[in-house]
């Protein structure tokens, strides 16, 4: 069970209301925030283009312009070798697109998952060469690559890096050394000695952030915002923190997308396969949406697909890789329900449940779903996971993370039984021989230092509300927050002792709960669409088999229970009338 906790933000907030001409409320949540000043205020909610950061400022970028102009003017053939998630793919798109307009001779080439694996790899960098390459220039990986780099530089070619992995690092006397690939040039502002003072870019903000940069450098004037709204998508779908720079490329990726939603062909056809191209598209779109199709080629066939779709003008094909992308998606569902059942299922069943790291193999699962498939399993036990399955040499797996466990610190520890290893502190990938599964769950778990508490979900409350204090307008001002995610989540509110007025079960599962609460004075509007089994396992503690089959089947509106819920507050819109609703979070019998 998920520890509630309230804030108590040290500020004045009367102060606040007064100065900002803002509620009480909003004012509390600000200050929770730590935004507390009105240049902070006005950064948050009114976010300009003048806030981006120089891209000089970032190691390397300058001298990466320089080269690539070189390469131009001597017709020197660029490589983008990219990756097969999203992050990948529209970094690709971005640097390919922006560099065939300019006139750059310029290919892209995404290694094939099951075939190749994440990142360079030799096999890969073999087929780049036989196409005639001078200059390999990646973008989401190659950063931890330092064999391959190696092997690069001794086959004759130049190679940039783009990247926002975290590089390498020995340990020793406590101290971190960084190790880097032997590159000509590499963009990483996570780089120790990289002056760049916005750390948290995804790879696609990278890209944009060089092309934005070499545009400028060579007095090019034109219109990016097409290269803007892939960044944004990339933003939003690698769960980069969404603070700073990051948000400002969401907000106004969003807006542009929203302003024009045929800024590119192939985007436009994602929307309509999903009969979202009417609508107004946020970051949940992003990530639900759009983002799967586009991570269902690579993850199923070929992240080809979907550069191919982002980069062509056969309108026909379009129509065509679209659909491809939404039945693969299709597909990936499918996979990864099945998947999550057998892996819930061995963890429940064997002595795997009581470790603290979760390392779980399976033969049988999709390699290219074992991190979505580690993402549902932390959120289900609020533990570290890891699934692994069977690979073309080995094992191959992804781990994700919870904030008190950074996972690509711990991987180094046990980075000797491993082929191929990286990633963040929240998620990362590794191959290793199978025999070596087992020795790592071992050694994962002994080092260790997880205390009951880190294992312990926190939900973070901002305040707690009476239902009368729930209006239209305190959601249209909540409003203003988006976009949301990772670092920037959106208010968190609590209120205790509520009844359910009316009970319903939706969805095409039936396990999407609609409710009215009443907290005595108001009655409000509430949605839960993760909490069934929770509410069922309540159910049975105070009613029989058939009071729980009625009101599940929709026989039965009511139930006698209170409860203490957390939520956060939404606009509704049906048949164009606005109305305030519940997102529910948690809750629990008072």
């Amino acid at each position: 069970m998920a520890k509630w906790i309230i804030r108590n933000p040290k500020a004045n907030i009367p102060k606040m209301v007064e100065e900002f001409a803002i509620s009480e409320i909003f004012a509390t949540v600000l200050a929770n925030r730590n935004i507390l000043t009105r240049r902070k205020l006005n950064t948050y909610l009114y976010m300009d283009r003048l806030l981006l950061h120089n891209c000089l400022n970032m190691k390397d970028m300058e001298k990466a312009f320089i080269k690539i102009i070189k390469a131009i003017s001597k017709n020197e053939t660029i490589c983008i070798y990219g990756d097969y998630d999203v992050d990948g793919v529209t970094s690709t798109v971005i640097l390919y697109k922006a560099l065939k307009n300019i006139g750059a001779n310029v290919i892209y080439y995404i290694p094939d998952r099951e075939e190749e694996g994440y990142g360079l790899n030799i096999d890969a960098i073999n087929e780049v060469i036989k196409k005639g390459v001078d200059i390999i220039f990646t973008c989401d990986n190659g950063i931890a690559s330092i064999e391959e780099v190696q092997y690069i530089k001794e086959n004759g070619l130049d190679i940039i890096i783009l990247d926002h992995h975290e590089p390498r690092f020995l340990q020793e006397d406590n101290q971190k050394i960084e190790i880097l690939p032997n590159a000509d040039i590499i963009i990483n502002p996570k780089q120790e000695d990289c002056p760049y003072s916005f750390k948290a870019l995804s790879a696609g903000g990278i890209s944009y952030k060089f092309v934005e940069g070499l545009y400028n450098y060579m007095e090019i004037e034109q219109n990016l915002d097409e290269y803007l709204v892939f960044a944004s998508i990339s933003t939003v779908c690698d769960i980069v923190d969404l603070l700073d720079e990051n948000r400002l490329i969401v907000k106004m990726g969003l807006q542009i997308f929203n302003n024009n939603k045929e800024i590119n062909k192939g985007l436009y056809e994602i929307l309509k396969v999903n009969n979202i191209d009417e609508k107004v598209i946020n970051e949940t779109d992003y990530g639900f949406i759009i983002g799967p199709c586009i991570n269902a080629s690579g993850r199923l066939e070929s992240a080809l697909k979907a550069v191919e779709l982002f980069t062509i003008d056969d309108e026909e094909k379009i129509k065509k890789l679209a659909q491809d992308l939404l039945a693969l998606n299709i597909e990936r569902k499918n996979l990864t329900t099945k998947a999550v059942e057998d892996i819930l299922y061995t963890i429940e069943n064997t002595n795997i449940k009581g470790d603290k790291v979760l390392v779980v193999y399976n033969d049988e699962i999709h390699e290219s779903i074992a991190g979505i498939v580690a993402g549902r399993i932390k959120e289900i036990y609020y533990k570290p996971t890891f699934v692994i399955t069977k690979a073309k040499n080995g094992a191959k797996g992804s781990g994700r993370s919870i904030p008190s466990y950074n996972m690509f610190e711990e991987l180094l520890k046990c980075s000797h039984l491993f082929q191929k290893f990286g990633g963040h502190t929240m998620a990362a990938g590794l191959s290793l021989e199978n025999d070596n599964v087992d020795i790592f769950r071992k050694l994962i778990n002994e080092n260790c230092n997880l205390s009951d508490e880190d294992l312990q979900e926190t939900i973070v409350i901002d305040k707690s509300l009476k239902f009368s204090n729930v209006t239209i307008d305190l959601a249209k001002e909540l409003c203003k927050m988006k976009p949301i995610g990772k670092e920037n989540k959106g208010a968190i509110f609590a209120t205790k002792n509520v009844c359910i007025k009316n009970i319903k079960f939706v969805g095409k599962e039936g396990k999407i709960i609609q409710l009215l609460l009443d907290d005595g004075f108001n009655v409000i509007k509430a949605i839960s669409f993760d909490g069934y089994d929770k509410f069922l396992n309540i159910l049975k503690q105070h009613l029989n088999n058939d009071e729980i089959e009625k009101i599940t089947s929709g026989l039965k509106k009511y139930v006698d229970l209170n409860l203490d819920v957390v939520y956060s507050i939404e606009v509704n819109v049906f048949n164009d009338i606005e109305s305030v609703q519940l997102i529910l979070k948690d809750f629990r019998l008072s």
